[in-house]
């Protein structure tokens, strides 16, 4: 939202001029002596006036300024009660002093308690109006605020459900599955059927878990054994399964195969060498083992790994990890248990 106009300079050095003719205009129609308007309308009495609203309308505007970066009472009413009365018991102090020293040091007598309730009433609104405005400006700003974060609430929500929509298809795998099982269909149909049946598998699981939060690590240990031979079917890209040692514990569903994905998209093709991918159980991780070539283009890191890590947050605060050593990467994927 932008700064409220009374910080403006322009406004600043005009609005006093307005207000200090108006109370001025005021102040003739309650004494009754309109009349003199037009002989003295440039008298004294109007530059007091203004100098007055000067006075007051830049106190009133240093209070905003004040109560605006006070952090305590945090209350929004209570702030505003005690920003009101505080304002307005300076104001009349500084009227109060102000109208004492005119009157003595240049009208030489003292103000009556008519004169002060006038001047005191009148400047008192103006710094209500200014105090109102910076209400209402601070009250905007909230219902704005509390808006626009329900908006960017609902955007990010559509935005996951779209990502997550997309992971469950990876349209990336989708299209080289399809072009393979198109290109395999003319030499050897058998083989075809084969590879269909795979992609089938795999894409039955990946978007029937969806609605499921968590499932055993077997589960996806049985599709990943389908998964692994149609990445082999895709160019140089041949993987097979190392050591498997792991006990009973819950995953996010999907989570190792979009890791073996990853792992087989940064690795350097290879007509001859297969990549082996050992997973094995540690106290609190599960570690995703192999021996690491990868693309100079392109390396698995834990950006990479980034939904799976806003996934994991829901359930853990342990993180997943990304060691890089000289021989072999190593994912950690933390193990989860339902309490």
């Amino acid at each position: 939202m932008k700064k409220l106009f009374v910080h403006k300079p322009l406004f600043r050095l005009l609005s006093p001029l307005f207000s200090g003719t108006l109370v001025y205009l005021f102040i003739l129609l309650i004494n009754n002596n309109i009349d003199e308007l037009g002989i003295n309308f440039f008298g004294q009495e109007l530059y007091v006036c203004i100098g007055l609203a000067y006075l007051i309308q830049e106190y009133s505007r240093i209070s905003i300024i004040v109560f605006s970066r006070l952090k305590k009472p945090s209350s929004f009413l209570v702030k505003t009660v005690l920003q009101i009365v505080s304002t307005i018991a300076v104001n009349i102090a500084l009227v109060s002093f102000a109208m004492y020293v005119y009157f003595s040091k240049v009208l030489f007598y003292t103000p009556n308690s008519r004169e002060l309730l006038v001047f005191n009433s009148i400047f008192s609104v103006i710094a209500l109006i200014y105090v109102m405005l910076y209400v209402s400006h601070q009250f905007l700003y909230m219902v704005n605020t509390d808006k626009l974060e329900k908006e960017e609430w609902a955007r990010k929500e559509v935005e996951d459900d779209f990502s997550d929509f997309k992971r469950g298809v990876n349209p990336e795998l989708f299209f080289e599955s399809l072009e393979t099982i198109l290109v395999t269909m003319k030499s050897n149909p058998d083989k075809a059927e084969e590879v269909t049946d795979r992609f089938a598998m795999v894409y039955r699981y990946l978007l029937s878990q969806k609605k499921n939060e968590l499932v055993p690590i077997e589960t996806e240990l049985k599709i990943l054994e389908e998964l692994l031979p149609l990445f082999s079917e895709l160019p140089y890209r041949n993987i097979q399964m190392g050591k498997v040692m792991v006990k009973e514990t819950l995953i996010v569903p999907g989570s190792v195969l979009r890791i073996i994905e990853n792992i087989m998209r940064t690795t350097i093709p290879s007509e001859t060498k297969e990549l082996v991918i050992d997973i094995l159980e540690m106290d609190n991780n599960i570690n995703i083992q192999y021996i690491h070539e990868e693309k100079i283009h392109k390396s698995l890191n834990i950006n990479e790994l980034k939904s799976i890590c806003k996934d994991y947050r829901f359930y853990t605060s342990q993180m997943i990890q990304v060691i890089h050593e000289e021989v072999y990467k190593n994912i950690y994927l933390p193990k989860l248990k339902i309490a």
